[in-house]
C-alpha cells in the first residue's frame, strides 16, 4: 500500500544510495587534487615563490584555461588555433616566472609540465563534483547513475596523471619521449659532434649513414617541451627543398587494449599528436616538394605515455633505429638526404651530442 501511494520512495532510496557511493569515490579524486596542488606548491617554493601568497598562486594556476577558436567558419582556423595555443602557453609561462622568480629557462618547461598536471587533476575533480552536486540538488537518479558509471574511468585518469608528477619534478623521461630518445641515441651512434638550435625549441644534428646525409631533429632537452616540430620541419624543407628524399617522423601512439606495450608499427603520414597546426605544416612542406612522409610509431597506453618510461618502451630504441636505417637504404639514394624527426616530450632526454 505504501508503494502504491508513494511510488517515488524506491527511486529516491536508490538515488541516495548511489550518491553515497559517488561521495566515497569523490574523496579519492579530491585527494589526487590536493596532492597535485601540494607538489606544484613545493616546486614554486623551490624557485623562490612568496610562501604567504602560495595558495593564491596555486589556485590561479590550477584554474587557468584557454578557449578554442570558433570553428563554424573553418577558413583560417589552424592559424587561429596556433595563435591561441602560443598565447596560452606564453601567458602560463609568464605567470610561472612571476611566481617563481629564481627559475631559469631550462627548468621553466619542467615546472610548466607540473602545472599542467596539477591543472588537469583539479579539473577532473571539479567536473566530477559538479555532476554529483547536480544530481544531489535535483534528486535525479539518472544523472547520479551516469556519473557513477564513469567514476572508475575518472579515478583511473586522475591516478595516471598523478603518476606523471615524479617525472615532471625530477626530469625523468616519460613514455611520450621515445621519439626524442631515439634521436638522442642516433646522435651518439653517428658521433654527431654538434647540434644547432633551429628555433621553435627544436635542435638539429647532421650525420652520415652509408653515403647518405641525415638531418636529425628533436625538441631541445632536457626540459619538458615538445617544441614546434612542424614549423622547424617547414624551415628545413624550404632550405633543402627536394634534396630531401624522405621525411621520417617517430612518435609514441596509443595502443588498443590487448596490444603489446612497445610494439612498433610503420605507415604513411606525419606521426604527431598535436591539435593540428604542427601536423599541417609538416604535411604542407612534404606536399610542396613531393617528399614521401613515413611514420614510425611505438605503441603504449595513455598511462604509460605520461608516466616515467617503462623498460618495454625504452628497450625499443635500437629496433626503431634499425627500421629508420632500413627505410633510408630503400628510399634515399647514395648522396641523398633524409630528415628524421623525433616527436614528443623531451623531458629528461638530453641533446645527446
Amino acid at each position: 500500500m505504501v508503494l502504491q501511494f508513494f511510488p517515488n520512495i524506491p527511486l529516491n532510496w536508490m538515488t541516495v544510495r548511489t550518491l553515497s557511493r559517488i561521495a566515497d569515490k569523490l574523496k579519492v579524486l579530491n585527494e589526487f587534487d590536493i596532492r597535485g596542488k601540494k607538489t606544484l606548491a613545493e616546486q614554486l617554493k623551490k624557485y623562490g615563490a612568496n610562501v604567504d601568497k602560495m595558495n593564491e598562486y596555486v589556485q590561479e594556476i590550477v584554474e587557468y584555461f584557454d578557449i578554442g577558436p570558433v570553428d563554424r567558419d573553418p577558413y583560417g582556423i589552424l592559424n587561429r588555433l596556433e595563435y591561441i595555443i602560443d598565447l596560452s602557453r606564453f601567458r602560463l609561462r609568464s605567470l610561472l616566472k612571476s611566481y617563481a622568480p629564481n627559475i631559469d629557462e631550462g627548468t621553466l618547461s619542467t615546472l610548466e609540465n607540473t602545472a599542467a598536471v596539477a591543472n588537469i587533476l583539479h579539473l577532473i575533480n571539479k567536473v566530477a563534483k559538479h555532476y554529483y552536486n547536480l544530481a544531489k540538488k535535483f534528486r535525479n537518479f539518472y544523472i547520479a547513475q551516469q556519473i557513477e558509471f564513469i567514476m572508475p574511468q575518472l579515478i583511473d585518469l586522475a591516478k595516471n596523471y598523478y603518476k606523471a608528477l615524479p617525472a615532471t619534478t625530477q626530469q625523468i623521461p616519460i613514455g611520450d619521449g621515445i621519439g626524442p630518445l631515439v634521436i638522442a641515441n642516433m646522435y651518439r651512434k653517428y658521433n654527431v659532434a654538434e647540434v644547432k638550435d633551429v628555433g621553435n625549441e627544436m635542435i638539429l644534428g647532421e650525420a652520415y649513414f652509408e653515403n647518405r646525409k641525415l638531418l636529425l631533429m628533436k625538441a631541445k632537452g632536457p626540459g619538458g617541451t615538445v617544441g614546434k616540430p612542424g614549423a622547424s620541419v617547414k624551415q628545413i624543407v624550404d632550405l633543402y627543398k627536394d634534396a630531401i628524399k624522405v621525411i621520417i617522423t617517430i612518435d609514441a601512439a596509443s595502443k588498443l587494449e590487448g596490444e603489446e606495450t612497445g610494439s612498433i608499427a610503420q605507415g604513411i603520414g606525419a606521426a604527431i599528436g598535436d591539435p593540428g597546426p604542427e601536423k599541417y605544416k609538416i604535411e604542407e612542406a612534404a606536399l610542396t616538394y613531393r617528399i614521401p612522409l613515413v611514420a614510425i610509431i611505438i605503441k603504449q597506453g595513455f598511462n604509460e605515455a605520461i608516466s616515467p618510461m617503462v623498460k618495454q618502451i625504452a628497450t625499443k630504441v635500437d629496433e626503431v633505429i634499425e627500421r629508420v636505417e632500413k627505410l633510408i637504404r630503400e628510399m634515399v639514394p647514395e648522396g641523398g638526404m633524409a630528415l628524421v624527426v623525433g616527436i614528443g616530450n623531451t623531458l629528461g632526454v638530453g641533446n645527446g651530442a
